[in-house]
């Protein structure tokens, strides 16, 4: 019986994420989660701790969130954003060519600085003011995000969705970024090789696919080298990298590019690279504010708000705003995003911590499910990425899909006797590409696309982010069978 009530919030969220919408599948589920929690024999002190825990986790998020959305917002009032989508337009003359320096270029920057849909929002309408469609847009841009968020906004899938509530080590989080960057590059030649025929049956054959495929190389390889040296700002240090290697492969005796819109994003990505290059910086910003033993209980919160990106968001928010001399900081685009995120990723975080803490009397709920899991033996490799790929798609976000998930999936690795850090490497892969398939992203940048029939659109990436995952997936059992 415990196995299958174990089940039941994943099983609730599924169903009315499908059924009734989001919102309304979180805060059922957590109110189903509360119920379990005292059925497995936790106290109410223990249940008081879970939401602690929750709660900070969630504030760390927000407060990227809230940085990031205030900078975007300073930018695009400033014509900045808008200025940075045309600065590449004498780069090339195929519009083929542009097109991919544009939608992984743009997408990889925009995912790496601010996340939580806004590649979507933004880089499809500069696609198509080159003439594409909005549907083959939107389409491409959710694919190549599904690349991208796999370090999501200033690394917070990894550092919040898994070291902090699973306690990972700073070797460990290492060696599943990498891990998970190479299986990421090799499934990108798929989806590259599948948005080829998109492209194909949308505008006729394509002219220039080793030129693109070379394109690819400038993101895949820096991409996968930032991620072992410095996993949280790998996706925009290699969407800059591709950009700035595009420019000076693409523009010999073409016209100039314009770079002053991209100041700001260059200064922020050097702040937040700053405490890796300086170590006493580093360790002071690393001050911990911690709650131990709290209610009187074992569980133990912490969170670091001198480390949050916030600052450095909001430190380049002010500046540009200073410049620029604008009459309004427009607050309130970001506090209302932040209040909306809250509403759906606090009980979604509490879901998680409550399965994670409900191990009182007996095995915890995520112990319950390691157990049933383990019974796939060797095949559970290959499961692995669809599992992150279903939390995404759930909950919208990569970070979340982690936190819902990941403790299962270590679970299931030690009772597999599998490296822990390649199957939370396949759990970290698989959550990223569900972002090209998850109603959150279709809907909001189809709506910006005026995309009136959003089910397209996920009928498009359906295909393409399932054969990602079944890769990833082989590639890992290869990975592990091969060490």
């Amino acid at each position: 019986m415990p196995y299958l009530l174990s089940l039941l919030p994943i099983l609730t969220l599924v169903l009315l994420s499908l059924t009734k919408g989001v919102k309304t599948a979180v805060w059922v589920g957590w109110g189903l989660t509360t119920l379990l929690f005292f059925y497995w024999g936790a106290d109410p002190a223990q249940y008081l701790g879970a939401l602690g825990v929750s709660l900070l986790t969630t504030l760390n998020i927000l407060m990227i969130v809230l940085g990031a959305i205030f900078l975007y917002n300073i930018m695009f009032h400033t014509g900045m954003i808008a200025q940075m989508g045309h600065s590449l337009d004498t780069l090339h003359p195929s519009k083929e060519v542009l097109f991919f320096v544009l939608a992984l270029g743009l997408t990889a920057f925009f995912e790496g600085v601010a996340g939580f849909g806004t590649p979507g929002a933004i880089v499809p309408l500069i696609l198509m003011t080159l003439g594409f469609g909005a549907v083959l847009s939107v389409s491409v841009v959710l694919l190549f995000d599904g690349l991208a968020a796999l370090f999501g906004a200033v690394g917070t899938p990894v550092l919040v969705g898994l070291q902090v509530p699973l306690g990972l080590s700073a070797g460990q989080v290492q060696t599943i970024s990498l891990t998970a960057a190479l299986l990421m590059a090799v499934a990108g030649l798929l989806v590259l090789w599948l948005v080829f025929g998109m492209m194909a049956r949308a505008q006729g054959p394509l002219a220039h696919k080793k030129l693109v495929l070379l394109l690819y190389a400038f993101f895949a390889v820096p991409f996968c080298l930032f991620a072992w040296l410095a996993s949280e700002l790998a996706t925009v240090l290699g969407a800059l990298s591709m950009l700035a290697l595009s420019v000076l492969y693409l523009g010999r005796g073409r016209g100039k590019v314009a770079l002053r819109p991209w100041l700001p994003y260059a200064l922020l990505a050097l702040l937040l690279l700053l405490p890796k290059l300086f170590a006493p910086l580093g360790n002071w910003i690393g001050w911990e504010l911690a709650f131990p033993d709290m209610f009187g209980t074992s569980i133990r919160g912490a969170i670091k708000p001198l480390q949050s990106p916030l600052l450095p968001f909001v430190a380049v928010g002010l500046g540009v705003a200073y410049v620029k001399k604008i009459p309004s900081l427009h607050l309130r685009g970001p506090l209302q995003k932040a209040v909306n995120v809250f509403v759906v990723l606090f009980p979604s975080v509490a879901i998680a911590q409550l399965m994670i803490f409900s191990g009182v009397t007996q095995p915890s709920m995520v112990s319950y499910i390691a157990v049933m899991m383990s019974a796939l033996g060797q095949a559970y490799v290959v499961v692995a990425p669809f599992i992150g790929v279903v939390g995404a798609f759930i909950t919208g976000s990569t970070t979340i899909s982690n936190v819902v998930f990941g403790a299962s999936q270590l679970e299931t690795a030690l009772a597999l006797q599998l490296a822990p850090t390649t199957i939370l490497a396949l759990q970290l892969a698989g959550a990223a590409m569900g972002n090209a398939i998850c109603l959150f992203n279709i809907i909001a940048a189809a709506s910006v696309a005026d995309i009136k029939n959003y089910r397209e659109v996920l009928a498009r990436n359906m295909l393409p982010t399932l054969l990602a995952a079944l890769l990833i997936g082989i590639l890992g059992l290869l990975l592990l069978s091969a060490f």
